[in-house]
């Protein structure tokens, strides 16, 4: 069995300066010193295997590094500029030194998921890999067999989006029972900017607090920080232009 020390030496890029080991970090772009560092040893080993082994960096995930004081946060690649909304984090993994008792650290991996909304959480030091799924705040947990199990967890969760996308598609080309549906999801409140056309309206439209109701679309705009509430009848909707976060 390969030994942490062994597969830090074959993968990552070690050199010295001042009697201090530094590597650069494939994400953050810097050089990181791990000299006495062993969370970070293992945070690096597994960034290499997101990186260079996984097939899912760049096109499918992007990767953030100590984010909301998580380890490693992964987020599903959106290619439209003009779909860009807010969404949790599809995995959040926290790395431990390779001693470490996994188990002990249970609490703290499902805390992060509830507070973040994520589905899917990640402890690993090395020898050991621990998937913790949420469904209905009811969390379970898998021993996993290797990092290679990792890509098909990834890619369940970040498929949902791809409906999303499929939807924001359709709104744009007119369709409003897309519309409504992402709005549903996306515009409840001022966290995404949701900007539509209306038929005969000059200029687009910019609104959050959607609420459908007796096929009647009530939105709040804002003048000068002034909010003022509008409504519209579903015919005159004439097509979504963009959700951003």
């Amino acid at each position: 069995m390969t030994s942490l020390s062994e597969e830090i030496s074959r993968k990552l890029n070690i050199y010295n300066r001042n009697y201090t080991e530094y590597t650069k970090c494939l994400i953050r772009g810097r050089e990181i010193f791990i000299d006495g560092r062993p969370e970070e040893k293992v945070r690096q080993l597994f960034i290499y295997f997101l990186v260079k082994e996984s097939g899912l960096f760049p096109n499918e995930i992007d990767i953030k590094i100590e984010s909301d004081n998580h380890d490693i946060e992964l987020y599903k690649t959106v290619k439209n500029e003009y779909f860009k909304p807010y969404c949790p984090p599809i995995m959040i993994v926290e790395v431990k030194r390779e001693e470490e008792n996994l188990r002990n650290h249970e609490k703290q991996i499902q805390r992060y998921l509830k507070t973040s909304c994520s589905e899917i959480g990640i402890l690993y030091n090395y020898h050991e890999i621990i998937a913790y799924t949420k469904k209905d705040a009811v969390f379970t947990s898998n021993n996993l067999n290797s990092l290679k199990d990792i890509p098909p967890l990834i890619l369940q969760s970040s498929n949902k989006l791809e409906k999303d996308i499929l939807e924001f598609e359709k709104a744009v080309n007119g369709n409003f029972d897309s519309f409504i549906y992402l709005v549903n999801k996306y515009g409840k409140y001022k966290l995404n900017r949701i900007v539509f056309r209306l038929k005969r309206e000059q200029l687009p439209i910019v609104g959050s607090f959607f609420k459908f109701q007796d096929n009647n679309l009530y939105y709040n705009i804002y003048v000068q920080d002034i909010k003022k509430q509008q409504s519209c009848d579903l015919q005159d909707f004439e097509k979504l232009v963009s959700i951003t976060y």
